[in-house]
């Protein structure tokens, strides 16, 4: 690998350790396809400007329909009574598309917790068309109170357990 004069290589690659690459990725049990596993749901609309040359949904919509569930979420179930310097950041996306869509047309996106850690939780999110599943996804939040990641208080995790 080519550097520029002065700098080094610092890390490691996939192709250097190809098994962390492995296990950092989450290994959910639920199924995500499914929309029975949903309890919290969303939608979003299909823009004629979302779609790729190939008049395709393009993979930065995709993107952005998880993230309106995933907002959705956060303001619904997790911080419905956020207080002062309370919030959630993205710090982890992992979206799998799964089938094709096209314009016109409104997207549901369900989204759940698949697993709660101690400062941060990942959440499962699936966007469907037609009760066709477009994309699945995987988001890592972490809890911050004033700024600093923070443990996730008792009231927001009994919410996560209904």
């Amino acid at each position: 690998m080519w550097l520029a004069p002065g700098l080094r290589r610092v890390g490691w690659t996939a192709r250097q350790r190809p098994g962390l690459m492995a296990a950092a990725m989450t290994q959910s049990t639920i199924d995500l396809t499914d929309p029975s596993v949903f309890t919290a749901w969303a939608t979003d609309t299909i823009r004629f400007s979302d779609q790729d040359n190939a008049g395709h949904t393009n993979n930065v919509a995709i993107a952005a329909y998880c993230e309106t569930g995933r907002l959705a979420y956060a303001y619904q179930v997790l911080l419905p009574d956020k207080q002062p310097g309370e919030t959630f950041i993205l710090a982890r996306i992992a979206i799998d598309y799964r089938r094709e869509s096209q314009w016109p047309g409104t997207v549901r996106i369900g989204t759940r917790p698949v697993k709660v850690g101690t400062s941060s939780l990942i959440l499962g999110s699936g966007v469907f068309k037609d009760q066709v599943c477009l994309a699945t996804a995987e988001a890592t939040v972490v809890f911050r109170l004033h700024g600093k990641p923070a443990p996730i208080p008792e009231r927001i995790r009994a919410r996560l357990e209904q």
